[in-house]
């Protein structure tokens, strides 16, 4: 017995293939995206990474479903000691979790 292998017939790939034939459908340019930018550069690249974000992931994978309010205490932690750069991060980290955590820590910590 013989085998013969044979593609298989799809009429929407075929007709696909003889409307990009006919000019009926534009090809589309896909560019790579370039991940390993340096730091000066990686600011100027418009798909380059939220800092706030990759900070977030970081805490996610070293605290796991405990994060929010893991951040929620840092920021608490921050703010009783004065560094309000360290709060706004850390809230900012809890809102990553946690949105209504992030917004009342925000009103009972930041004053207005």
């Amino acid at each position: 017995m013989s085998i013969r292998l044979a593609p298989a017939h799809d009429p929407a790939r075929s007709a696909g293939r003889h409307a990009a034939g006919r000019g009926l459908v534009t090809r589309v340019r896909v560019l790579a995206a370039n991940d390993n930018a340096g730091a000066a550069e990686a600011a100027a690249v418009p798909g380059a990474f939220d800092p706030v974000l990759v900070e977030a992931l970081r805490h996610f994978a070293r605290h796991g479903l405990d994060a929010a309010r893991l951040a929620h205490a840092e920021a608490v932690h921050a703010a009783s000691e004065g560094n309000d750069p360290a709060a706004a991060q850390w809230i900012a980290i809890t809102g990553m979790f946690d949105r209504r955590l992030a917004a009342a820590a925000k009103r009972d910590l930041v004053p207005a």
